[in-house]
């Protein structure tokens, strides 16, 4: 063979050989490898990215929103395609994203992805985007928010910005306000750019569902408003405010101070004589007193074991059940719990439902403190029927004096009563429900008479509203650090309802620690208790018969009298300087009309509804309290 030839040969063979092995290579590649190789470029090419899913809203009872998601975006960078970060710093920081030197550094950093924010609104994403700055990007989410600002935030609770809920109904009904994301796969070429024009909907989003409450966003306010005007002027620590439909156990208002803490179904305290409303009932219901059983309460003092005796504020002799309830007499009621005994006492305050949770539905709720009567002291017995020795929540006060009040049903709390899709379909509803019946009708009927007197003659006083029929009892709890009684530190209970012989509404309030201006229960609570209702009343009539308080007659012989007084020359100055001191009328008024002459007397105030002022809390002509804000009813002109 010739040389010539030889080298033919051995380039023919080396080229066989690299055919070979490009072929088998490729065989590798497309055949014994193929599906690693394409899962890997599926990987690389292919991105899925989640469609986020309409959060449901929280409604109350009036389908007023609490709590919605309104459309938003989220906006990342990848800072590799930020070609000038120092100028897309200065441009984000215009529509408030942050510190221009935030967002500087945040664009320079050694990474492929940085959140620029989480939740911003629709029109300023759309003018971001007019600037077309490559590396900055854009997915739809949504923003929670509430409409009507913390209003019951203990209730709502929080979502954060990964869409996670936080507390409140946000939390335990999660699994109706959350939804299904849906899924959107694209393509990136080798720069990383999406690819839309082969973009693809794999799955649609699934909104969620929406929960209207029994909550009154009305009530709610003005518990708010009363509850922290309260605190303010008692330099308390905080408290609550909690109103029930005693016939139905719905929850009409939840007010806690701090907002942030769920104070009504976390804070346990000692309600004080409040409680007596349990031993006076319970005994009411065994047949072991009556409302003319008479005792010797030995002068307001009762030696039991342990040394220090049990004492009454205001003390008397002998007495039966109707003044030892005015008088809110401790002896009597320590007396009245020794008739009933331990382990009866017991298996009926477990019956009202304390020592167990009621089963409202928020995080966090305790089940108070009702020890084993094996646990008790040699003086237990006496001190639990005065309210002391037992820790309570103001859900399970507010839940027993609803059963006392509706003749004897002890319902569980609903707060939510119906699920329903964004077409206002109902998909679930959760109807009244009695745990169990824990005293007599009879016996129901007496408790009101009893109550009645606290209010009209007794330590309530201050809660009275003239010709509305109230029960209600007053309590003051002493507070124990480590076991022992603390001085100085109080809770002030009031506990109430009306109208007392057919009841449409229980009011519990509680103010823990007040330092300031007095610490019992009838002298702080009790006109709390009576601004909220007063507010009720003035707002709708339907809660009480109208023989028993007519608000819309008195409204409008209100506003008759501003009418004629308005057509009527101008004051003197002697009158007005005779009036001075005093919220003015502004019933029958335009909110404008009523707003300047509000303002014209130094007065604060806020307005609910729409249309001319109807009612006005506190009334004409009530000396004037700087502490306190006018609220303004509006209605239609009658």
């Amino acid at each position: 063979m010739k040389p010539s030839e030889k080298k033919i040969a051995v380039l023919f063979a080396i080229f066989l050989v690299l055919v070979g092995v490009i072929v088998g290579r490729l065989v590798q590649l497309q055949i014994v490898r193929h599906e690693y190789y394409s899962n890997l470029a599926r990987e690389q090419q292919v991105f899925f990215s989640s469609i986020p899913a309409q959060r449901g809203t929280v409604y109350d009872r009036n389908l007023r929103p609490l709590a919605m998601t309104l459309p938003a975006y989220q906006v990342f960078a990848d800072p590799v395609f930020i070609k000038d970060p120092k100028t897309v710093a200065a441009q984000l920081a215009e529509f408030n994203l942050g510190d221009r030197q935030d967002l500087y550094v945040k664009l320079t950093r050694n990474k492929r992805f940085v959140w620029i924010d989480r939740a911003l609104d629709v029109e300023a994403t759309l003018k971001i985007e007019e600037l077309a700055i490559d590396g900055l990007h854009f997915e739809a989410s949504g923003k929670r928010t509430r409409p009507l600002g913390d209003l019951a935030l203990n209730v709502i609770g929080h979502v954060s910005v990964d869409d996670s809920a936080m507390g409140g109904v946000e939390e335990t009904l999660d699994r109706f306000l959350r939804g299904k994301d849906g899924l959107r796969r694209f393509f990136r070429d080798a720069l990383g750019k999406q690819r839309p024009c082969i973009e693809a909907i794999v799955s649609t989003p699934v909104p969620g569902l929406s929960a209207v409450l029994t909550l009154d966003a009305e009530l709610q306010e003005v518990a708010e408003a009363q509850l922290d005007l309260t605190v303010e002027e008692h330099k308390a620590k905080g408290g609550c405010v909690v109103i029930i439909d005693p016939r139905n156990g719905d929850v009409l208002a939840l007010a806690s101070s701090p907002r942030e803490w769920n104070f009504p179904v976390r804070q346990v305290f000692e309600p004080g004589s409040a409680f007596k409303l349990c031993t006076i009932a319970t005994a009411l219901d065994m047949g072991k007193v009556d409302t003319l059983t008479v005792m010797n309460t030995f002068g307001g003092c009762l030696q039991v074991a342990g040394g220090r005796p049990i004492k009454d504020d205001h003390p008397g002799g002998v007495m039966d059940l109707r003044e030892a309830v005015r008088r809110s007499s401790n002896v009597y009621a320590a007396l009245t719990a020794r008739r009933i005994g331990k382990r009866e006492f017991y298996k009926h305050l477990h019956s009202f439902g304390f020592g167990l949770k009621t089963g409202l539905g928020l995080e966090g709720e305790s089940r108070g403190l009702l020890k084993d009567p094996d646990q008790w002291s040699g003086r237990s017995l006496e001190t639990m029927g005065m309210g002391q020795e037992i820790g309570v929540t103001a859900i399970q006060m507010a839940m027993a004096y609803a059963a006392v009040a509706n003749g004897g049903k002890l319902y569980k709390p609903r707060l939510v009563e119906k699920i329903i899709d964004d077409q206002g379909n109902v998909k679930e509803s959760f109807k009244p429900r009695v745990v169990r019946t824990i005293v007599k009708e009879e016996t129901s009927e007496v408790m009101a008479t009893l109550l009645r007197r606290v209010i009209n003659c007794g330590t309530g006083t201050q809660a009275k509203i003239k010709g509305v029929d109230i029960a209600g009892k007053t309590g003051t709890g002493q507070k124990a650090i480590d076991g022992i009684y603390a001085s100085g530190k109080y809770c002030s209970v009031f506990c109430g309802y009306l109208p007392a012989s057919n009841p449409t509404m229980v009011c519990v309030a509680v103010i823990d620690e007040p330092t300031a201006n007095g610490y019992y229960g009838g002298t702080v609570c009790a006109p709390l208790f009576k601004n909220v209702i007063e507010y009720a009343l003035m707002r709708d009539k339907s809660i009480l018969p109208a023989q028993c308080y007519d608000v819309a007659a008195k409204a409008k012989k209100q506003k008759e009298q501003n009418l004629a007084v308005a057509k009527a020359p101008k004051e003197s100055e002697d009158k007005k300087e005779h009036q001075a001191g005093t919220y003015p009328s502004v019933v029958g008024l335009t909110l404008r009309e009523a707003g300047k002459a509000l303002a014209e007397a130094g007065i604060s105030w806020k307005a609910l509804g729409s249309g001319v002022v109807v009612a006005q809390v506190p009334c004409a002509e009530t000396p004037l309290d700087s502490r306190m804000l006018c609220s303004l009813v509006l209605g239609e002109k009658q």
